[in-house]
């Protein structure tokens, strides 16, 4: 019975997913049934189409943007919880991991209350890269976390004591090293 539900909860789940292909090659404007026939036209309409073109653009600056800025944070972050002890440390990552466990919808309006109301800013591109930040940090760190745990520290004590600078020692040594633990962990 509970392979049953579980089918039947993934056929629910993914159905529209499957779905869009058979439409995409529908000559209607509706989607529904039954089919009004066959064409091509919408694959042309997507070459032509200046909205969905800067559609795709938009996606991609918020996608590049939201992704440098979080993992940028996130190793920041993960390196001060594993190499440092400061009071609050634990309330600290607490919080920036919360978005981890609240509901995206309850986080989005949140922040959408917080920019508007709070702050008077107004929508843009680069609040939505802000929102995808804050949702997506908690994951980087996640990751980040367990890649400082397992590098060694006494590389890089070993690092500065033969006369690097701690920003080369981290650029030469800890990154590369992190790149590295992260991608064996992932295989």
């Amino acid at each position: 019975m509970l392979r049953f539900y579980v089918f039947a909860f993934l056929l629910f789940l993914y159905a529209p997913i499957l779905l869009l292909p058979v439409f995409a090659f529908n000559s209607g404007t509706v989607i529904a049934f039954p089919l009004d026939g066959f064409t091509l036209d919408w694959f042309a309409e997507l070459w032509t189409n200046a909205e969905l073109h800067r559609a795709l653009g938009n996606s991609l600056m918020v996608a590049g943007a939201s992704s440098v800025l979080s993992v940028l944070l996130g190793l920041a972050a993960a390196r001060a919880n594993v190499r440092y002890r400061f009071p609050g440390k634990a309330a600290a990552l607490g919080l920036v991991m919360l978005p981890l466990v609240l509901p995206e919808i309850i986080v989005a309006t949140s922040l959408l209350v917080v920019v508007v109301r709070f702050f008077g800013w107004s929508l843009s591109l680069w609040t939505v890269v802000a929102a995808h930040v804050l949702i997506s940090t908690p994951f980087a760190i996640a990751i980040l976390n367990a890649s400082f745990q397992a590098l060694d520290p006494s590389l890089e004590e070993a690092a500065i004591d033969l006369g690097e600078t701690r920003a080369s020692t981290f650029r030469l040594i800890t990154l590369p090293l992190i790149c590295l633990l992260y991608t064996s962990d992932a295989a």
